[in-house]
C-alpha cells in the first residue's frame, strides 16, 4: 500500500460567521451563544491533540472580515480574542471573498511545509461580495497559496462554497443538530493527509528549551508578555525568556517545543487500530477482567493484536484520548527470551 502522508506542522484560520444570520431563534440554544462555545472547546481539543499546530481567529461581520487573533499556539490568548469579539455581537452581512482574501494575507506568510487551512463556521443563506472581489479570482488564489478551506455550516448548503471546497481539497459538511455540529469539528483536529501538492521533504530547525525555576532570584519576566513567571523556559538559541511551550521565541523567532510533544504528534501517523467486537462477551463478564480497567464485567472489545479484551469505556476512552492499548504496551515491555 502506498504511505500516507498528514501534515504535522498546521496554521489553520478559524473564520466564524458573526453576521445577522446568527441571531435567528430557530434553535435552542442559541445559534451565536453555542457557536462561540464550540469554538472554544474546539480549540482546546486541537492545540492539544497537534502540538506543532497554530491558530487564529477571523470573524466575519458588516461585509468584511476582522483577524482578532493571529497565528498562535496559546489556547488561552485565542479564548480572549475569541470573548472579545463576541463581545461585539452578531450584525450585518456576509461577505465570502473577504473572508477567504484575509485568510490568504494571514496564511501566505507561513512556512512552506505547513499546512494552510481554512475552517469557516457558516450560518448564512446569502452573500454580498464586493463588486471588485471576484470569487473566481479569489479561488484561484487559495489554490496558488495552496490554502485548504473546509466548510462546517450551520445553514443549508451553499453552491458556491461547496465549489470552493472542493477546488481546494477541503470538505463540506452541515450540521443537524448540536451534537452533530460538534462532532463535525472534532473531525477535523486530526491531521489531514496532503492533497495533490507533495511537499519536499527538509528538516526543520527547532529548538527544545530547557526549564527553569525563578525561586532562588526570584520572579522573572517573560520576553512575550513582559510578565514576572516563577516558572519559565529558556530558547537555547538566544536564551530569551518565554512562558510557553510549544511556540516561537518571541526574540529570534524559533520554533520551540519538547520530546513529549513531538512524541504525541505521532499518534496521528499511527493511529489506534478499531477493536473488533465479540459475540461472546456475556460469558466471559465474570471470568475475565478488563486489560485496562481490570474490573469484571462485559468484555466486547478485543485487541487485535494482543487479544485482550474490554469494556465499553475503556475502548472509548483509548480510541479517543489514550491512543494506546495497555494491553500491547504490557505485552512489549516483558522480557523476551526462555
Amino acid at each position: 500500500t502506498n504511505a500516507v502522508r498528514r501534515a504535522m506542522v498546521r496554521c489553520t484560520l478559524v473564520l466564524i460567521d458573526m453576521t445577522e444570520a446568527m441571531l435567528q431563534s430557530n434553535s435552542a440554544p442559541p445559534r451565536f451563544e453555542f457557536c462561540v462555545d464550540a469554538v472554544c472547546r474546539f480549540a482546546k481539543t486541537f492545540l492539544a491533540e497537534n502540538p506543532l499546530a497554530e491558530l487564529a481567529l477571523g470573524v466575519l461581520r458588516d461585509g468584511n472580515c476582522k483577524v482578532f487573533s493571529h497565528l498562535t499556539s496559546n489556547c488561552s490568548e485565542f479564548e480572549a480574542q475569541l470573548m472579545k469579539a463576541a463581545a461585539d455581537g452578531a450584525r450585518g452581512r456576509m461577505s465570502i471573498a473577504s473572508g477567504l482574501m484575509r485568510s490568504i494575507r494571514v496564511l501566505e506568510a507561513t512556512p512552506e511545509y505547513a499546512a494552510r487551512e481554512v475552517l469557516l463556521l457558516f450560518a448564512s443563506l446569502s452573500n454580498w461580495d464586493h463588486v471588485e472581489m471576484q470569487i473566481d479570482s479569489v479561488v484561484s488564489l487559495l489554490e496558488e497559496k495552496r490554502v485548504r478551506v473546509s466548510v462546517v455550516a450551520l445553514s443549508p448548503e451553499m453552491h458556491i462554497l461547496r465549489r470552493i471546497c472542493s477546488q481546494t481539497s477541503g470538505s463540506y459538511t452541515v450540521g443537524l443538530d448540536c451534537k452533530h455540529f460538534e462532532k463535525l469539528l472534532d473531525d477535523h483536529v486530526p491531521a489531514p493527509r496532503y492533497g495533490t501538492w507533495q511537499p519536499t521533504p527538509r528538516l526543520v530547525k527547532m529548538g527544545f528549551p530547557k526549564q527553569v525555576d525563578e525561586v532562588a532570584e526570584g520572579p522573572a519576566m517573560c520576553s512575550c508578555h513582559l510578565q514576572t513567571r516563577l516558572r519559565l523556559f529558556i530558547c537555547p538559541q538566544c536564551h530569551a525568556r518565554i512562558c510557553q511551550v510549544p511556540g516561537k521565541c518571541f526574540a529570534c523567532q524559533l520554533p520551540l517545543a519538547s520530546a513529549p510533544l513531538m512524541a504525541r504528534c505521532l499518534r496521528h501517523l499511527n493511529p489506534l487500530p478499531p477493536f473488533a467486537l465479540m459475540p461472546d462477551s456475556a460469558d466471559k463478564s465474570t471470568s475475565v477482567s478488563c486489560c485496562g480497567c481490570h474490573l469484571p464485567g462485559l468484555l466486547p472489545w478485543q485487541c487485535p493484536t494482543c487479544f485482550g479484551r474490554f469494556c465499553e469505556s475503556c475502548n472509548s476512552f483509548m480510541h479517543s484520548s489514550l491512543q494506546q492499548c495497555p494491553g500491547c504496551i504490557e505485552r512489549a515491555l516483558q522480557p523476551t527470551g526462555a
